[in-house]
C-alpha cells in the first residue's frame, strides 16, 4: 500500500457485522438477535469505532483457533503471506446457525504505514481490511468480526490457509504488526435453526491457500475457469476490490494531461469493476470510497478510521440468470476487470508510480438443486449499456484554476431461465449505477487546494428467482465522498495543510417470497477534520491542530432489530460514546 511520508505541493497526498446480504432468504425465518458494539472507553487513542459486533445466538460455541499473535504466523514483521493449517471443530459437525471470524491486531509503538491484512482459508476470502498507523506514543489494538456463514461448506474440510499482512518492519519501520484469529460456530437450535447456505464455495484465485490477485487498471482482468456442477440453480459472486499503488487515491486521479501536471495518477477519478462470465457482461461492481488510516492526514484517523477501512465490505452481485449455462457441463471463465472508461488513459506512464491497481478477492456462491443432478436453461438476454464516462475540463488561462468533472450512469439487464423438476423458473437481474466526481483545484505558487464531491449508488433488483429463494429481492447501495485538502504556502512563516473528509456508506434491502416479507436498512458516517503545520515550504513537520472526528452506525430491519451508536474524538482521543438514540421510539 502506498504511504507517502509528507506533504508534496501540487499534489493530494490524499493518502461488519450485519451483512444484510448474508443467508439473507433465511433471515425473516430466524429469531432477531441482540445487537451490542464493543466497549469504547472515553479517552481511546488507539482505535475506535462505531461498529457493532456481529449479533449471535445465546450459545456456546466451538472455537477454533487459527493463528494466534505470540506464533510464527500471527507476527507480521517481514513481506510474505503466513500459513496455517485449518481443520473444523473436532466433535461439532454441525449444522450450525452461524460462523463467525473474530480477529485482534495490534501495532507496537514506533513509525509504520497502513497495511493490507487479508485472512483465506481453501484460497477463499475469510476476512480483508486494512491496519491503523500507531505513533511514538500510541501501541492500537482493534478487533473486527464477520459474518461467514455463507462459507459453511467450504469449512466443513480441511484446508490451508494464508494470513496475509505485507509489512516492512526495520529501524525506520519499527512498528511490529501482530495477531490472532479465530472462527466461531454456533450449533443450529429449534430457535435459531441453519440457514439454507451456498452449496459450493469457489475462488476466483489461484493460490489454494489464497492471496488477493493484482488487478492493473485498464489492463488484464482477474480470470478463473471452472468447470461447475450441472444442478446450479441460483449463484452470486462476492467482490472486494482494494485501491493500491497509484489507485489508492483514484477519487483524486485527472484526466491525461492534467495527471503530470496536478497529480500522480491518471484516468480520471472514475473506476468500476466488472463482472464477465464467458465475455458476456454479468455484473457491475461499484467501488468503495475507502480511505486507509495513512490516507490525506494521518492524525484524521486518530482513533476514529474511516468507514469499513479495518474491515472491509464485500459487494455481491446476482448472476443467477447465467445458472442454465453454466449447468452445461462445459468449462466457464469468470473475469473481474477494473475500468477508467477512458481511452486516453495508459497505466504505468507516470514515473512516481509503477502502475495502477486493485488488490482484488472474488467469491463465486452457488446454491444446488437437491433434487436435480442435470438441470438445463439458458440466457435469454444480456442487455449491457456500457461504460461511457462523461469529462468535463476547465482551465484558467493563466493555469491556476481547474475544474474536473465526471459523470457515469451504467444498466445492465440479464434474464434466463431453468428447467427444473419443479417446472420452469424465469431469473432476472437489473442493475444500475450511477456516479459523479466533481474536483475543484487551485495550483500556484503559495497554495494548493483540491475539493472533492463524488457520489457513488448502485442498485440491484432480483425477481422471478428460483423456488427456493425470494421471488423478488432488491438492493439500494451509496458511498458518498467529499474531501476538501487546503495546502498554504505563503512567502514567510509557516506552511499548513487542512483538510476535512466525510464519507457515508447506505445499504438498504427489501425481499418478499414465500417466506414472507423482510427488509433492512443500514447507515455508516464518518467526518474528520486536521491541520498539519510545516515549517517554511514544508521543510519538515512540526505538528498538527484541530484534529477532530465521529463516526456513526444505524441498522434496523423489518424483524424489530435496531442498533445505533455515535462515536466522537478531539485531539486524538474519544471523547464520547452515545449508544441507542436512533432505536428511541
Amino acid at each position: 500500500m502506498q504511504a507517502p511520508s509528507s506533504v508534496r505541493s501540487k499534489r493530494l497526498l490524499v493518502f461488519a457485522i450485519v451483512s444484510v446480504l448474508t443467508a439473507i432468504s433465511a433471515a425473516a425465518a430466524m429469531a432477531p438477535e441482540p445487537i451490542v458494539g464493543p466497549p469504547i472507553k472515553i479517552g481511546e487513542t488507539g482505535v475506535a469505532v462505531a461498529d457493532p459486533l456481529v449479533p449471535v445466538p445465546p450459545e456456546t460455541p466451538c472455537v477454533v483457533t487459527l493463528y494466534s499473535a505470540d506464533s510464527p504466523t500471527g507476527t507480521f514483521d517481514d513481506y510474505s503471506a503466513h500459513p496455517f493449517d485449518y481443520a473444523p471443530p473436532a466433535g461439532c459437525k454441525g449444522p450450525w446457525n452461524k460462523v463467525v471470524f473474530k480477529a485482534d491486531f495490534n501495532v507496537t509503538t514506533g513509525r509504520q504505514y497502513d497495511r493490507t491484512a487479508s485472512v483465506w482459508i481453501g484460497g477463499v476470502n475469510v476476512y480483508f481490511g486494512t491496519t491503523q498507523e500507531p505513533s511514538a506514543s500510541r501501541s492500537p489494538s482493534w478487533h473486527v468480526e464477520r459474518n461467514v456463514t455463507d462459507l459453511t461448506s467450504l469449512l466443513e474440510n480441511a484446508h490451508p490457509g494464508n494470513a496475509v499482512v505485507y509489512n516492512i518492519y526495520n529501524s525506520t519501520y519499527n512498528g511490529s504488526i501482530t495477531g490472532s484469529a479465530e472462527l466461531d460456530f454456533y450449533p443450529a437450535t429449534p430457535e435459531f435453526p441453519a440457514p439454507r447456505v451456498p452449496d459450493q464455495v469457489l475462488s476466483l484465485g489461484s493460490d489454494p491457500a489464497g492471496n488477493t490477485v493484482s488487478i492493473y487498471t485498464d489492463e488484464t482482468p482477474m480470470s478463473r475457469t471452472f468447470t461447475l456442477p450441472t444442478n446450479i440453480d441460483r449463484a452470486f459472486l462476492d467482490v472486494v476490490a482494494e485501491p493500491q499503488s497509484g489507485d489508492e487515491f483514484w477519487y483524486s486521479c485527472f484526466p491525461e494531461p492534467y495527471d503530470m501536471q496536478l497529480n500522480d495518477c491518471g484516468g480520471t477519478a472514475f473506476r468500476e469493476a466488472e463482472v464477465s462470465i464467458d465475455g458476456k457482461p454479468a455484473g457491475i461492481v461499484p467501488i468503495s470510497g475507502w480511505v486507509f488510516t495513512g490516507g490525506v492526514d494521518p492524525y484524521l484517523w486518530r482513533p476514529i478510521p474511516g468507514v469499513q477501512t479495518l474491515n472491509f465490505e464485500p459487494y455481491r452481485i446476482d448472476v443467477t440468470p447465467f445458472a442454465g449455462l453454466l449447468d452445461d457441463g462445459q468449462p466457464h471463465t469468470i473475469s473481474v476487470s477494473v475500468v477508467t472508461g477512458d481511452p486516453t488513459f495508459q497505466n504505468g506512464q507516470n514515473p512516481n508510480y509503477g502502475g495502477q491497481r486493485f488488490d482484488t478477492a472474488a467469491t463465486l456462491l452457488l446454491y444446488q438443486d437437491h433434487g436435480a443432478t442435470q438441470l438445463t436453461g439458458a440466457l435469454t438476454q444480456d442487455a449491457d449499456s456500457g461504460v461511457h464516462p462523461v469529462q468535463h475540463n476547465t482551465a484558467s488561462p493563466d493555469g491556476t484554476q481547474y475544474t474536473f468533472d465526471v459523470t457515469s450512469q451504467h444498466s445492465l439487464v440479464t434474464r434466463g431461465y431453468l428447467d427444473t423438476p419443479q417446472g420452469r423458473v424465469p431469473s432476472n437481474v437489473v442493475q444500475t449505477v450511477s456516479f459523479s466526481n466533481d474536483q475543484r483545484v487551485t495550483s500556484t505558487a503559495t497554495q494548493f487546494v483540491q475539493d472533492i464531491t463524488q457520489t457513488s449508488t448502485a442498485m440491484q433488483r432480483s425477481y422471478g428467482g428460483p423456488l427456493d429463494g425470494p421471488a423478488n429481492a432488491t438492493i439500494n447501495w451509496s458511498f458518498p465522498l467529499t474531501m476538501d485538502i487546503n495546502q498554504q504556502v505563503p512567502a514567510s512563516g509557516n506552511a499548513t495543510q487542512a483538510t476535512t473528509v466525510n464519507q457515508g456508506y447506505s445499504l438498504q434491502y427489501s425481499e418478499a417470497g414465500p417466506g414472507g416479507h423482510y427488509a433492512s436498512s443500514r447507515k455508516q458516517n464518518d467526518t474528520a477534520a486536521d491541520t498539519l503545520i510545516f515549517g517554511p515550504g514544508f521543510s519538515y513537520f512540526i505538528g498538527n491542530e484541530g484534529q477532530q472526528g465521529s463516526q456513526g452506525y444505524q441498522f434496523t430491519d423489518s424483524n424489530g432489530s435496531c442498533y445505533s451508536r455515535t462515536v466522537s474524538a478531539v485531539a486524538g482521543a474519544v471523547t464520547s460514546v452515545t449508544d441507542g438514540a436512533a432505536c428511541k421510539h
